[in-house]
């Protein structure tokens, strides 16, 4: 299981969990403050990965943004 899909499960149990501890019915900002900690972990594990298979990666600090796209290929010279 990958570092990313164990944040994700761990995140969504938490939300669901907001639901059935006290207060019920209310999730708490700590736990959506915890989700996207968990989130931006897993995404954080994933940028060596991405940038082995030859991603562009840009990511941006204020107001958070990160972006991951494929290089345009090179076409092949066919003689």
């Amino acid at each position: 299981m990958t570092l990313f899909r164990l944040n994700f499960i761990a995140s969504l149990i938490l939300i669901v969990a907001g639901f059935f501890v006290p207060p019920v019915g209310i999730i708490d900002g700590s736990v959506l403050t915890a989700v996207g900690l968990l989130l931006l972990f897993a995404l954080i594990g994933q940028i060596p990965q991405m940038a082995k298979a030859g991603k562009n990666i840009r990511l941006r600090k204020g107001d958070f943004s990160a972006e991951v796209d494929t290089p345009p290929q090179q076409p092949d010279n066919i003689s």
